[in-house]
């Protein structure tokens, strides 16, 4: 027998057609545990909780995000400008020796600023490449630097760039293009090109301390080997291994900026360092005499050794009955103030040497110096052939050629 409330329904006891037969209801759930929205509701997106909706972004947050978006073309289409204005350097900077001692100045700056550029460079070494890692994974982007190496880097290159392409023209000016002092131009114009490569060029600044050092010792050296004649009127026989030592000298501290070096850094550094200085101590032959250069080199059948006045000029291809029997070379050498040095001239013909003057020790007036030599011929007539005269500093550094051929 049943009471009225035992037959009572209630509306979730009842099916859509009457009382559900299924039996007792289960438990009631509380709402928050239910598994999921009733049927044809949307589901509420909710943000990841280090997500951030662009409002709440400050400004400097969201120049950050377009900087790391866009750092890549900002550098590469700055490494186009950055070659273009170099080049203009080195047309502008033609001739413009009053502007050299300036270069001092800006390798001052470029040390501070290397120095500071790297002064964390062993830390980036250790985590570089674990922040990269998880940047990409979630930007897709490779790290940037911060504001402050993103400043000091960029005047760190655009002084490299502006002193090599300065330099240029002043070497270009003493190199033989047929003699080994070519390499040490190529060599110039290389970390030049190099040096506009913004992306790669940071980046081996930042994180390779050796590298530093060698690029910074090879500008240096390429400076202070120009200036010291022009200044302190020192030859160059002696001004290229001081350059040297000084290159070196103050490059060595921006291999230390970290304060601690493995074993193999140190060993790289030992090359290195005895490598820069091969060059001017062992073999300066590879550097160009800076600042001396050949103006003009004029060939004669004879010469007035009081006045320097030449006979018939000879230029081209002359018949041996023209020259008769001797060849007289007058050349002039370009030098920006007293600059003292010793030179000699070397004759070859058809390749073969005929003749070498004397060394001939002369300083530098008004900007200018001339210097001849006469090579009589052995039979009393200078039989045919082609004459090419090198002039040549006392340590057989080559600065200049002309050449003549007697038919």
């Amino acid at each position: 027998m049943t009471t009225p409330s035992d037959s009572r329904t209630t509306p979730d006891d009842r099916g859509p057609d009457g009382p559900d037969e299924r039996g007792p209801s289960p438990p009631e759930t509380n709402a928050a545990e239910s598994a999921g929205p009733p049927p044809g509701a949307h589901p509420i997106a909710t943000a990841a909780p280090d997500e951030e909706s662009p409002e709440r972004l400050t400004f400097r947050e969201r120049s950050g995000r377009f900087w790391a978006r866009h750092r890549t073309l900002f550098w590469m289409l700055h490494s186009v400008w950055a070659l273009a204005t170099g080049i203009v350097v080195v047309t502008l900077a033609q001739e413009r020796y009053a502007f050299v001692p300036w270069v001092i100045g800006f390798l001052g700056v470029t040390w501070a600023s290397t120095l500071f550029f790297g002064s964390s460079a062993e830390h980036e070494i250790e985590e570089e490449a674990e922040q990269e890692a998880a940047e990409r994974r979630a930007t897709g982007a490779p790290p940037a630097p911060g504001l402050a190496q993103e400043v000091t880097g960029y005047v760190t290159r655009s002084l490299y760039q502006e002193t090599l392409f300065f330099l240029l023209p002043f070497y270009a000016y003493s190199t033989v293009v047929t003699s080994v002092n070519v390499l040490f131009i190529a060599l110039l114009g290389g970390l030049a090109v190099l040096s506009c490569l913004d992306l790669v060029f940071d980046r081996w600044l930042r994180t390779k301390p050796v590298f530093a050092m060698i690029f910074f010792a090879i500008v240096a050296f390429a400076a202070v080997n120009l200036i010291l004649p022009m200044l302190w009127a020192m030859p160059p026989r002696l001004a290229t291994p001081i350059a040297g030592v000084v290159a070196v000298g103050s490059a060595v501290p921006l291999a230390l900026r970290t304060g601690s070096v493995g074993r193999g850094a140190a060993l790289r550094m030992a090359v290195a360092v005895l490598a820069i200085l091969a060059v001017p101590l062992g073999l300066p032959s590879v550097v160009p005499p800076v600042p001396l250069r050949m103006q003009s080199a004029v060939f004669s059948n004879d010469i007035d050794r009081e006045t320097l006045a030449l006979g018939d000029s000879l230029s081209g291809g002359v018949d041996a009955a023209v020259v008769g029997s001797r060849l007289v070379v007058l050349v002039e050498v370009f030098a920006p103030g007293s600059v003292p040095t010793t030179v000699r001239l070397q004759w070859t013909r058809d390749g073969e040497p005929v003749h070498q003057s004397r060394e001939v020790e002369i300083l530098a007036h008004e900007w200018r110096f001339r210097v001849w030599d006469a090579w009589p011929a052995p039979g009393g007539q200078v039989p045919p052939g082609h004459y090419v005269v090198t002039l040549r500093t006392g340590s057989g550094r080559i600065f200049g050629v002309t050449d003549l051929t007697v038919r």
